[in-house]
């Protein structure tokens, strides 16, 4: 094809039929990738003309090379459902109620520590406990759903440990270490801006000195882990979430001795449990954080050697690295729920059973974008808008890679196939704008992952449901678009900066 203004038209394409199909339709995830991968299988044959044959393969290729991205998807429902049917999620939760007595402690304490904790392992199972939690604390179900989605934005692309970083780095072969910092760094200022939002949609005074501090312990906590996971230690990169949980516990655990229990009636009924039944309910997250040291550490050149290539069709191999995948690590602390559970409402196969039938439609959704994404790639429609892009130098092509990750991010189902596609794009123009292609990737990572999520019509209408609500997501739009634009500008402004 010689028209590179139909090229530019025809690598848009996709992406405008998605926003158009969740923005102004509705439409399901699954539904909308599978007439975008259909739509974009007619491009590729009657514009590019690919074989149909080489277009499946294409297709069958593009999933190979997101294999931790299925694995973690499907992990992560597991994980999810085996600590709720242990009982070591009902413990974790009751602990941590108790240990701030106001209602903003309780919501922040929520938030930041089950975020974390439950984050770190898979995203997408907070929402089911944050949401209702909050509600239950007397807090509008609109502003409980705005409001977690806004401050669970910040770490959205640290989830799952680590699952954009880990297929930035399987798709363009460069070392997730050097993804990360990047991404690191565009966090820091988000995490201030999902914080305060959360504070502001839920109506908590940021005048009354409590409140404030209870922000700013939250915030270090937060900042001080991805400083020290993506930056000084970037090794160990998969602890952020974790660390960050783990240092808002310890910040807002020392806070709580402040307040004289006694004039707080709501705690005499709260239920208590032994010590023993605590650590049982958090051994499976301590376990795996010392099993990832561990193969991070003394067995890292054995997990190494543990991997295999695979290549199909004719492309370049993909390596697999089963011992250090981060559906690894899930599958390990689901196993460990059962180890230490707490009481047993459901075995083990059950709730693999269970797991796996809730994990479908997601795995349908990602097989369809990560097709899309491969014939994109194969017909190099992402190279020539990336070419078209980088014409008005570094600085501007950072400013519109920063908008169009952004609109990609929020129109997937899952922001997976846009982190790929997005990545995998940055090869061809790291070297001709003159910058260090990890930094590209590590921009395309956050943007992708992050900041778009809470606008996404599926989660709106997922989470609406978790607080008891209807027909309102317009009005949760409305109230979380300026913070995601925020965030947005602010990636932007940075990204501009750094490429003057």
């Amino acid at each position: 094809m010689e028209n590179t203004a139909l090229e530019v038209i025809l690598a848009l394409l996709p992406f405008v039929v998605l926003l158009i199909g969740f923005l102004a339709f509705r439409m399901s995830a699954l539904k909308m990738s599978l007439i975008v991968w259909v739509l974009e299988l007619v491009v590729v044959v009657a514009f590019y003309k690919m074989p149909v044959l080489d277009s499946l393969k294409a297709s069958i290729w593009g999933n190979v090379t997101l294999w931790t991205g299925f694995l973690v998807l499907w992990t992560g429902q597991i994980f999810g459902q085996c600590f709720r049917s242990t009982g070591c999620l009902n413990v974790m939760l009751k602990t941590l109620n108790g240990i701030l007595p106001t209602k903003e402690g309780k919501a922040m304490s929520l938030v930041s520590i089950v975020g974390g904790y439950l984050g770190a392992f898979n995203g997408f199972a907070t929402y089911p406990v944050t949401i209702p939690g909050l509600v239950n604390l007397g807090i509008n179900g609109v502003r409980a759903a705005a409001g977690y989605l806004v401050y669970f934005s910040w770490s959205i692309a640290f989830v799952s440990l680590f699952i954009a970083a880990n297929i930035a780095s399987n798709v363009t072969k460069l070392p997730i270490t050097d993804i990360v910092q990047t991404m690191g760094l565009l966090t820091l200022p988000l995490v201030v801006v999902s914080e305060i939002g959360f504070f502001r949609i839920l109506g908590f005074s940021l005048k009354d000195k409590d409140n404030l501090m209870i922000l700013v312990l939250s915030v270090i906590g937060n900042m001080l882990a991805v400083v020290l996971f993506t930056q000084i230690f970037p090794e160990l990169y998969i602890l952020t979430l974790v660390a960050a949980a783990t240092f808002s516990l310890i910040m807002l655990w020392l806070f709580s001795k402040k307040y004289d229990r006694s004039a707080y009636e709501d705690d005499e009924n709260a239920e208590k449990f032994s010590m023993g039944t605590i650590i049982k309910a958090f051994a499976p997250l301590i376990a795996v954080v010392v099993l990832v040291i561990i193969n991070s550490y003394p067995l890292k050149t054995f997990c190494n050697n543990m991997s295999f290539s695979v290549s199909l069709f004719g492309y370049s191999p993909t390596k697999i690295t089963l011992l250090t995948a981060p559906g690894f690590y899930v599958i390990v602390a689901a196993l460990l729920c059962h180890v230490f559970a707490i009481k047993r409402s459901s075995s083990l196969a059950n709730d693999f059973a269970v797991a796996t039938k809730r994990a479908l439609p997601s795995l349908a959704t990602l097989f369809l974008g990560g097709a899309m994404v491969q014939l994109m790639l194969d017909t190099s429609q992402i190279a020539t808008l990336a070419s078209q892009m980088s014409q008005w130098g570094a600085s501007v092509y950072g400013v519109l890679l920063s908008g169009l990750g952004f609109l990609a991010g929020m129109a997937f189902g899952q922001g997976i196939p846009a982190c790929s596609m997005f990545s995998k794009m940055q090869m061809g123009v790291a070297d001709a704008l003159g910058i260090a292609p990890a930094v590209l990737v590590g921009i395309a990572a956050m943007v992708t992952m992050g900041p778009a999520n809470p606008l996404k019509p599926s989660l709106l209408t997922y989470t609406s449901s978790l607080a008891g609500i209807k027909g309102q997501d317009g009005e949760m739009f409305n109230i979380m678009f300026k913070w995601q634009i925020l965030q947005l500008l602010i990636i932007a402004g940075i990204v501009f900066f750094m490429f003057l």
